[in-house]
């Protein structure tokens, strides 16, 4: 630790335990306020719930979302861990979900984002949230990133990516 008080691992490791930990509190939050809590960052999150790709147990999480109407996107940065976080692989597993963005429920698609348009949604994203190059810096590589679409119903089949990831 060259004249860090501590490593750029330790303080992902950090990040990441705060982050998980405090799930519970931040959904309650979130809806609580109906999204407006983030304002106060000049921030939007919105609540996932997502299906456990092994418990078949409902999810939930919140992140940091971008919008460019009619899409929603979201980065399965994972506190900028080398493995995304479990939510990345429940929607890989079962792309469709709920979600709740301003106190408003969602029916909605995940749709992984092949690498090339992933990179160029990323540059935006830095326009938006430049902390989020610590994710990057970190995993040495742009993280996996979703798109969120208006779920249809029906159509089953992940238009997504393959999977790159893991």
């Amino acid at each position: 630790m060259t004249g860090r008080l501590m490593s750029e691992e330790l303080r992902t490791r950090i990040e990441h335990e705060i982050d998980t930990r405090s799930v519970s509190f931040g959904v309650w939050l979130l809806r609580r306020t109906r999204g407006k809590i983030t304002r106060l960052w000049h921030r939007r999150a919105i609540v996932l719930t997502t299906t456990g790709r092994r418990s078949g147990r409902l999810r939930n999480v919140v992140v940091q979302v971008f919008e460019d109407a009619p899409d929603l996107y979201v980065v399965a940065a994972n506190s900028g861990l080398p493995k995304p976080p479990a939510w990345y692989f429940n929607l890989r597993a079962d792309p469709h979900l709920t979600a709740e963005l301003d106190g408003r429920p969602l029916r909605l698609r995940a749709e992984l984002l092949p690498e090339r348009e992933a990179a160029e949604r990323w540059q935006w994203m830095l326009g938006i949230a430049p902390d989020y190059d610590r994710y990057q810096e970190r995993l040495g590589r742009v993280p996996p990133i979703f798109r969120l679409v208006t779920d249809e119903q029906g159509d089953t089949a992940d238009q997504g990516a393959a999977d790159q990831y893991g």
